[in-house]
């Protein structure tokens, strides 16, 4: 029987051709996905501005920009993040916590928000960090809401809890769940992390709850 160091410039070959295979399919396959849900996205783009542009950030991410946003947006961004299907171990280790293609959406008002507010469900890959630590300057400790997707919310003075949950509900009816939905003061006004939805729900349907409660937060 040959020594194990025999073995051992052809297990690197074979490893070395494992991580150049996985990393072709996996490429290929996230380019698929993406453009799956960029096709997916066409209708719940003119929710937000008349035309779009698109990059690609690498083959785990398209930044959709909106050139033309329609009040209330003075800005508007849609980021497409697909799991990292290319590198073997990390596709791994994210997938087991959780993590999964979603979009997330931020937006500049022509206003800014009187108030500001952060919910997040703590199952979620963006939304379980954060934990219940106090922090005055955030908007206090975080606390349980019966809301959809055990949430969590911690918000300042004043915050409209009614217009934030309803958007919260209609978003998690049309998609596979919000993650993390944050009001602020400051830029970006609104930001909003969700899976998209797995069923027949088109994007203008997922659209419309954010666009609504933009059109609430620039009231004055």
């Amino acid at each position: 029987m040959p020594p194990l160091e025999a073995f051992g410039p052809t297990i690197a070959i074979a490893l070395i051709l494992f991580v150049m295979l996985w990393f072709a399919f996996g490429t290929q396959r996230n380019i698929r996905k993406g453009n799956d849900l960029l096709r997916w996205l066409q209708t719940g783009l003119p929710v937000l501005g008349r035309r779009t542009t698109m990059r690609w950030l690498g083959s785990s991410a398209v930044e959709l920009g909106i050139a033309e946003p329609v009040p209330p947006f003075r800005e508007a961004t849609v980021v497409v993040v697909l799991e990292p299907r290319d590198v073997s171990f990390l596709w791994a280790y994210a997938r087991r916590r959780g993590r999964r293609d979603f979009m997330i959406v931020r937006m500049n008002l022509v206003a800014a928000p009187r108030f500001a507010i952060e919910v997040r469900d703590p199952r979620g890959w963006t939304g379980r960090h954060g934990g219940h630590e106090t922090d005055a300057t955030d908007g206090g400790p975080w606390r349980a809401l019966d809301w959809p997707g055990g949430a969590l919310a911690r918000g300042g003075p004043g915050a409209d809890e009614l217009a934030v949950r309803k958007a919260w509900t209609r978003l998690a009816g049309v998609s596979d769940g919000p993650w993390l939905l944050t009001v602020q003061q400051v830029v970006p006004h609104l930001e909003v992390h969700v899976r998209p939805a797995s069923t027949a729900h088109g994007a203008d349907e997922l659209m419309a709850p954010i666009r609504e409660l933009a059109v609430k937060l620039a009231e004055r």
